[in-house]
């Protein structure tokens, strides 16, 4: 039997169905515009039976509803055969939104979006709750390139009783097409407190003092209940009774209920759920090693029926950071694909003593599909596996600058990611894992691979506090250049930051030798001897597509590149097929092998997918025979330079040829150590599309995806810089902001301000305009010849951020100090006029000093250590700062 209840409520019908049979309640809610109920008569409902589970109410609201609000230069309500009244809001992109307006729920709390979009490729919507801050959900592709098929993604929002207001906007980027939206309050397992066996507690208390050991600068101090280990700057709690640490510095602790995790047989296995916990006294070691001097503890947790669990610190004399990780032995074979040595869940389990305005940095794995930085509120604690952090990420307070930094350092077998949620300034849980995969960060459609044996190793987390979390972040990439040291420079590579032209933004898939020697000669005409150099050094590089050319082109380009005084580059995507043939031959096997053989398969022998070209396999030997191949090729046309282009694909978790390897990043060092083996030190490796770790293999690398001049990718691409900055002179020698195409700035002052964002970002300095424009040669002599802008690009050296609560969005000041100058740049990223008002002080900079405009070499004035700027629309300024 079958009961209906119509209501008509404000405007509103809400549409309640109850199954007699079931006992279940269920609901949708939507405009009585868009739904229409027929053959029903309303009639009394019978007595809910107290035993059976609560009704769900569902709250359905169309993306075209007339009382939403459409905003955007190409929105519009468009048909969809799929979609639930037959209609979509489409054209979401270039500053697009939907607002839902009085979206009413009963009662505040927890819910459960379902939104059912339309989407060929991934994207994001950022979605504001009535006066909270937007949030950046990634949406996945439904089917790849189709446009017809409607797919459904859920996330979490937190609503008030009553009427809300839901605003879906594209953050002047691309978004799916929405057909509706679907909600229901949160399941109780959702809205679930701690688990009371990790909360904190009393275990900073450790009991009575028993013995006291020092290690050169560090003192071991063993008490009745635990031990303590105070290196001078920071001391680590240890309860042997709770098996939960602590960690502090200058004795502030910063965090709380700290335990370490793996994965054994699909259950997760616990530290502190061990019967005992000891510091194995008579292990503990000296070490001096690149991070510093130091000593090695072990605490080993025991339990019968479990293989031990050894948690490891490295502890040194005069840093702020420790070392920590975990190693798990059993007497025969073990397998796992998670191991976590860092865990929290407690409530204030980082709490950093700052309040003012406290964030969580997430980190993209790559910089494909025009990822983004994420500095995000720490009182989030919705969607929290849509915000996990890859490899590191840094706790902070954006006021005081004070700041925790976590991050993995060693980058031989696992994706490492950073799980946390957090409320009232502080975090509740923290979780930093290997074992990291996703379909949107990592583009992993299989699960992390699992390593086996009778001991099984975690990634090396390094853990430090920071008065000022910039320190800490560029003391995180030094700590992985101890681990894995930046590509050294062969003898015959052009040392210093690469100068010169690359052929994409101006030719794409169009290069030709005709315009390529018109780029040649027109440096060499004009901009080379124009301070456009580095030491006389010129790269001409050509990018996808130089195979446009024939080999006598190539071999003929190649000597009237050297013979205008400039230095030849390639391009290479050494593990994509971008073809669909897979009986075609590799090229290099001599028939031995096809395409099919060295594809990148799953265990069931199937194609692993990837948006954007086809994987292979970096442990075939086919892939390999085709890399001596391709590098033989341009190694005896002699160029110096090479991009290496859709590396991540290297990274992809698989079923390997070489059974040996297990996981992605195993796949990727081998791959990557076998290419440069085979470059053998020839030439300047740029790697491009690549994820940040593992480092090793390129002398510099791209922070942001591809950016075409426009004032909107600028922006995207500083977004990289304000918070990827750390990378460049740590982890790589140089950080690449990609090309500038000045005729694509859209005004003069947007190419200017392409430059000049070019300019801080480390540098890769290439331009990349069609010569052969009149308006491209105009700018280029204008804007490429200033020697005061170039001196200061080829130092290669990155800004650092002044503000870190920019969100998904850049910071609009970066400062610089080399050598006792200061440089500041300001960016106006608006299509309109705006005024900037910099506070010295808060950049770094002393007070009295001399300001110069490094563009139009005039001095600007400061009062009151303030500089006040009005900036029209894409404009920005490049200042040196001197002390009088």
């Amino acid at each position: 039997m079958l009961a209906a209840l119509l209501l008509i409520i404000g405007g509103v019908v809400v549409f309640v169905w109850l199954s007699s049979l079931r006992g279940e309640e269920k609901s949708i809610e939507s405009s009585a515009k868009d739904t229409v109920v027929q053959g029903q008569q309303a009639e009394e409902l019978p007595a809910a039976n107290a035993a059976e589970p609560p009704a769900s109410t569902l709250y359905e609201f169309q993306a075209n509803d007339s009382r939403n609000i459409l905003k955007g230069p190409h929105t519009q309500i468009a048909d969809c055969a799929q979609c639930s009244d037959g209609k979509q809001v489409g054209g979401l992109f270039e500053g697009s939104s939907i607002q839902f307006n009085d979206v009413e729920v009963a009662e505040a709390g927890k819910y459960i979006v379902t939104a059912y979009y339309v989407s060929g490729d991934p994207r994001s919507f950022y979605i504001k709750v009535n006066d909270k801050d937007s949030e950046k959900i990634d949406f996945p592709e439904v089917v790849k390139d189709d446009w017809d098929s409607v797919g459904s993604f859920d996330f979490e929002i937190e609503l008030n009783g009553g009427s809300n207001v839901l605003l879906f906007s594209d953050g002047d980027w691309y978004s799916p097409n929405l057909d509706r939206i679907v909600i229901k309050k949160a399941p109780d397992s959702v809205n679930a407190g701690q688990n009371p066996a990790f909360q904190w507690g009393d275990s900073a208390n450790i009991g009575e003092l028993a013995t006291t050991l020092k290690v050169g600068n560090i003192t071991v101090s063993q008490h009745s209940s635990g031990f303590t280990v105070d290196s001078g700057t920071y001391q680590l709690l240890y309860n042997t009774t709770t098996g939960l640490s602590s960690y502090a510095w200058d004795s502030k602790v910063i965090a709380k209920g700290v335990y370490s995790s793996f994965k054994l047989n699909e259950d997760l296995v616990y530290s502190n759920e061990y019967d005992s916990h000891t510091l194995l006294t008579d292990q503990v070691e000296q070490i001096q090693d690149g991070h510093g001097k130091g000593i090695k503890l072990i605490v080993r947790n025991e339990k019968q029926g479990q293989p031990s669990l050894d948690q490891i610190y490295y502890v040194y004399e005069k840093t702020n950071y420790f070392i920590k990780a975990e190693e798990v032995t059993g007497n025969s074979e073990l397998s796992t694909n998670e191991m976590a040595p860092v865990v929290l869940e407690t409530a204030g389990g980082v709490d950093l003593g700052q309040y003012s305005d406290n964030r969580v940095l997430i980190v993209p794995f790559d910089n494909d599909a025009w990822a983004r930085y994420d500095s995000k509120s720490m009182n989030t604690h919705l969607n929290t596996n849509s915000n996990i952090s890859s490899e590191v990420t840094a706790i902070f307070d954006n006021a005081s600058r004070n700041g925790l930094i976590v991050g993995s350092i060693t980058h031989d077998t696992w994706k490492t990611g950073i799980h946390w949620s957090g409320a009232d300034n502080r975090l509740d849980q923290l979780k930093v894992f290997g074992g990291f995969t996703s379909k949107k960060v990592t583009y992993d459609s299989l699960p992390h691979g699992a390593i086996k044996g009778k001991t099984l190793k975690s990634p090396q987390i390094f853990v430090g506090f920071y008065t000022d979390y910039r320190d800490g972040m560029e003391a995180y990439g030094r700590a992985n250049a101890v681990v894995a040291p930046p590509l050294s420079f062969g003898p015959n590579i052009p040392q210093g930051v690469p100068v010169g032209w690359n052929s994409w933004g101006a030719y794409a898939e169009h290069l030709s030798y005709d315009n390529l020697m018109a780029a040649s000669n027109f440096f060499h005409d004009h901009i080379q001897n124009a301070s456009f150099n580095n030491n006389g050094a010129v790269f001409m590089n050509m990018d996808s597509f130089w195979d446009n050319l024939s080999d006598e082109q190539l071999d003929d380009a190649v000597v009237k590149i050297r013979k205008n005084g400039q230095i030849p580059g390639t391009y290479h995507t050494p593990f994509v097929y971008w073809g669909k043939n897979m009986i075609a031959v590799v090229e290099g096997t001599e028939g031995k092998y096809t395409y099919g053989d060295i594809i990148l398969k799953d265990g069931e022998g199937k194609l692993v997918p990837y948006g954007n070209g086809i994987a292979l396999d970096p442990t075939h030997p086919g892939t390999k025979m085709k890399m001596d191949y391709d590098i033989a090729r341009f190694k005896a046309r002699g160029y110096q330079f090479i991009k290496l282009d859709f590396l991540t694909h290297a990274s992809m978790e698989g079923d390997f040829y070489d059974k040996n390897i297990t996981t992605g990043i195993q796949a990727y060092n081998e791959g990557m150590s076998y290419l440069l083996n085979q470059l053998g030190d020839t030439m300047f490796v740029s790697a491009s599309i690549a994820p940040i770790f593992p480092s090793q293999y390129a002398h510099s690398r791209r922070i942001s995806c591809d950016i075409d001049g426009s004032i909107s990718s600028t922006e995207y691409q500083l977004n990289s810089q304000t918070y990827g900055w750390w990378q460049n002179g740590t982890i790589y020698h140089y950080t690449d902001p990609d090309y500038m195409t000045l005729t694509k700035g859209e005004t003069f002052e947007g190419a200017q301000t392409r430059v000049n964002a070019s300019v801080i970002s480390g540098t890769v300095y290439l331009n990349s305009d069609d010569v052969q424009s009149a308006e491209a040669q105009k700018l280029m002599k204008k804007l490429l010849t200033n020697p005061r802008v170039n001196e200061l690009a080829i130092k290669g050296k990155a800004f650092r951020n002044v503000e870190g609560n920019t969100g998904t969005t850049a910071s609009d000041t970066f400062v610089l100090e080399d050598q006792g100058a200061y440089y500041l740049a300001v960016f106006n990223y608006s299509k309109e006029s705006a005024e900037k008002i910099i506070d010295l002080g808060r950049a770094g900079v002393p007070a009295n000093v001399s300001i110069l405009d490094l563009w139009t070499n005039k001095p600007v004035q400061s009062e009151n250590g303030k500089l006040t700027l009005t900036l029209s629309g894409r404009q920005s300024v490049l200042y040196k700062l001197a002390s009088n």
